[in-house]
């Protein structure tokens, strides 16, 4: 038991070393399937990363472009085993683009630099290199033929069974849903920067994610601590 403990906490060690992103802001959305409500996704956005992107999704989900956000914008394209895509404020059909910065705005280098490995990025849609308006897809496989070509500027940090089941539903032969998705509301949680590790083993990422405080976080830790005693004591 000794040996599994050390091996778990070597898991959770080489986990915090691994990959990680600075999560600046917080943004939900709630997410409704022909009128009926299907969950809640929670993004973690990485403002370092994507500054210029950052700034533009919020702005047009708390404040909107010309008196339109991302509530009532619909998830104009979904592909299973893929992506689901949605935000085109202007036409609802995935041909519209708008940003706070113009029709369109540059790719941010560092975003495009992101590896699409996991399910759950978020990123800019696009037609083209430069071409970031206020289309969004997130993943739900890992989708390396993605890399380079989109500028990735979050993830989702609770929600992905909403995504999925976004993902499930039932669209014509251009990938178009039979029935309305739409975003009923959004908004930002206030939150203080923190690391995001995008490893599942990452218990630091976890609370964190979570948004416990600090006095939580330990105690979430003193009890995985304690549980590995108890297991040692019997073994």
């Amino acid at each position: 038991m000794k040996l599994l403990t050390l091996l778990i906490s070597s898991c959770l060690l080489a986990a915090a070393s691994g990959l990680s992103f600075t999560v600046t802001s917080k943004i939900y959305m709630d997410v409704k399937h022909n009128k009926k409500p299907v969950g809640r996704i929670t993004f973690g956005l990485f403002g370092k990363l994507a500054p210029k992107t950052v700034a533009n999704f919020r702005h047009i989900c708390l404040r909107g472009i010309n008196g339109t956000s991302y509530v009532g914008a619909r998830f104009h394209r979904i592909v299973d085993r893929f992506l689901v895509q949605g935000g085109d404020i202007l036409n609802g059909d995935g041909t519209g683009s708008i940003s706070i910065y113009g029709d369109y705005f540059p790719d941010e280098d560092k975003g495009l630099a992101v590896e699409h490995n996991r399910p759950g990025y978020l990123g800019m849609a696009n037609r083209g290199p430069n071409t970031n308006g206020c289309q969004f897809y997130v993943t739900t496989v890992g989708a390396k033929w993605l890399d380079g070509k989109h500028t990735v500027f979050g993830k989702v940090l609770e929600g992905m069974d909403t995504i999925y089941a976004i993902e499930d539903v039932k669209t014509d032969t251009d990938d178009f849903p039979l029935e309305p998705v739409v975003i009923s509301n959004c908004g930002e949680m206030p939150i203080e920067p923190f690391e995001f590790y995008p490893d599942d083993f990452n218990i630091w990422g976890w609370i964190k994610a979570a948004g416990l405080p600090v006095t939580s976080s330990f105690l979430v830790l003193l009890i995985f601590h304690y549980f590995f005693r108890q297991l040692n004591m019997y073994c």
